[in-house]
């Protein structure tokens, strides 16, 4: 008899499938999804910042849904991978030196 590991990899349940399916870089993405689809935010929405945005999937959601001209901005202790229309940089979040360039 064995176990399923219920965290880190080895939360491997619908999310994580849809996720990679769908191309996006974190299970979360759908959280962000389902809360659009019940308040519509994104669509009417100029600028986002993500604050510890790595590894994306959040900024794959806004990029998707947002205007194309609007300032998708995503911000982590991490490098993240680029993503189309948007602006990321490592910076710790804390810092006055990220609160300038923000």
């Amino acid at each position: 008899m064995g176990f399923q590991k219920k965290t880190g990899k080895g939360r491997l349940d619908k999310y994580y499938h849809l996720a990679k399916e769908q191309g996006y870089r974190a299970r979360s993405a759908f959280k962000l999804i389902q809360l659009n689809k019940k308040y519509n935010f994104l669509s009417s929405s100029r600028v986002l910042i993500d604050l510890c945005a790595a590894p994306g999937g959040w900024l794959q959601v806004a990029q998707k849904y947002m205007p194309v001209k609007s300032l998708i901005l995503g911000v982590d202790l991490v490098p993240i991978k680029p993503i189309p229309n948007v602006i990321t940089f490592a910076e710790d979040i804390l810092t006055d030196k990220c609160r300038t360039r923000l």
